[in-house]
């Protein structure tokens, strides 16, 4: 097959390094991204797909790693590109900017990505609670999109992963198409797909969207929980969250 003309950009100053190419060459490759994303990853990258589909955006996580390192690695995980390299703005001074401007209401505060996954969840318990669901849909999913990366950088699975996993021993076990002939790939599309539609909109999407509202904002906000308690944290507002469960669905 041949190979897709790609360029790559590596990290400079503070930015990210970008894998670029053009969004209509990789109609049909959707898995052969997702594959040397999850590779890249494996190495020690952090990198996501540009929602409009026209490459990648990385980071080398240790900081150690020379520009012909990541230029390797980035090449042997995407072999099926054809990459060029553009060094141009590592030869540029980094930009210098002023400040930016404050409205002097509260001072800069240094969180923990936890506690920033922690409040987003009971921000999105209370929008749940208070029927504005669709939103709490978005906040839940961010919630949930920290707390499965720091189970993953901790070398565990996140509560999702973990539900395949019982999926396909179940299937091994009893022989059953449990869950259809997904598989690992379709289930996880599946599971994100809403959830990526209420966040981004390119221009091979309809603009109108099927949604069982509540439904989905009930799941998300579950999967945010495993997550969050398999990493010790359990928000404030659980226990209303459950009794207004109880009380208005499932008695």
């Amino acid at each position: 097959m041949t190979k897709v003309p790609a360029v790559l950009l590596p990290p400079h100053h503070e930015y990210t390094g970008n894998l670029l190419w053009n969004a209509p060459d990789v109609i049909g490759r959707e898995s052969a991204i997702s594959v040397s994303i999850n590779r890249l990853r494996k190495l020690g990258y952090w990198a996501s797909a540009f929602p409009e589909g026209d490459g990648v955006t990385f980071t080398e996580d240790s900081g150690k790693k020379r520009n012909d390192e990541i230029v390797s690695d980035v090449r042997a995980c995407f072999e099926w590109l054809a990459i060029t390299v553009d060094l141009t703005k590592l030869n540029q001074e980094a930009p210098k900017r002023s400040p930016m401007p404050s409205l002097g209401y509260e001072d800069p505060i240094k969180i923990s990505k936890a506690e920033v996954a922690l409040m987003q969840l009971e921000d999105a318990i209370d929008l749940f609670l208070s029927g504005k669901r669709l939103s709490s849909i978005t906040l839940a999913a961010a919630a949930d999109g920290v707390f499965s990366g720091l189970l993953k950088q901790k070398g565990e699975k996140s509560a999702a992963e973990e539900t395949w996993e019982s999926i396909e021993q179940a299937r091994e076990n009893t022989g059953l198409e449990i869950a259809g002939d997904r598989t690992k790939k379709d289930a996880f599309n599946e599971w994100n797909w809403h959830q990526n539609r209420l966040k981004h909109h390119d221009k091979r999407d309809d603009e109108l969207i099927e949604i069982n509202i509540f439904d989905h904002a009930y799941y998300a906000i579950q999967r945010a929980l495993a997550d969050a308690k398999k990493l010790g944290f359990e928000p404030q507002n659980l226990f209303p969250f459950e009794k207004w469960m109880i009380e208005n669905v499932f008695t």
